[in-house]
């Protein structure tokens, strides 16, 4: 004679379908959730950029504004002119943040400054991350 388990003793656990659907299910929120988080990454980044480049942007002309009695220049620099330009404000205490660096630090990623030989005209470049491939974002003199 045959014993007949009840349907309760019969399901006690989950089937292989049941696992690898959820499995699967699993698989698809962490790959969404990596690829949002990355993406919210290069935005933070490329605000941070944007905000040092504004912030470049006052100190320099409070510089020149202080410098009109000797024409008015912006800072000049053969050497290194991103870091040149940054300690200069610094000292000077145009700028309040120390160093103003790319959240990357690494090629492409860093700041440009160039100025004309006279020193009446300036651009300052970062290289955003955008969608993921690189753009520059340049800010000129007023």
């Amino acid at each position: 004679m045959q014993k007949k388990h009840s349907s309760f003793m019969s399901r006690l656990g989950f089937t292989m379908i049941e696992l690898l659907v959820a499995a699967t299910i699993l698989a698809v929120l962490a790959a969404v959730g990596m690829v949002s988080y990355a993406s919210a990454n290069r935005r933070a980044r490329d605000g941070k950029r944007k905000g040092d480049l504004e912030q470049m942007r006052s100190a320099l002309e409070l510089y020149r504004s202080d410098s009109a009695v000797s024409g008015g220049t912006y800072y000049t620099s053969s050497a290194s002119p991103w870091d040149a330009v940054v300690t200069t404000l610094n000292t000077n205490g145009y700028l309040s943040s120390p160093t103003l660096t790319d959240p990357k630090n690494q090629a492409p990623y860093t700041y440009v400054y160039t100025t004309s030989d006279s020193g009446k005209t300036y651009q300052i470049c970062a290289t955003l991350e955008g969608t993921g491939t690189p753009a520059s974002y340049c800010l000129n003199n007023p």
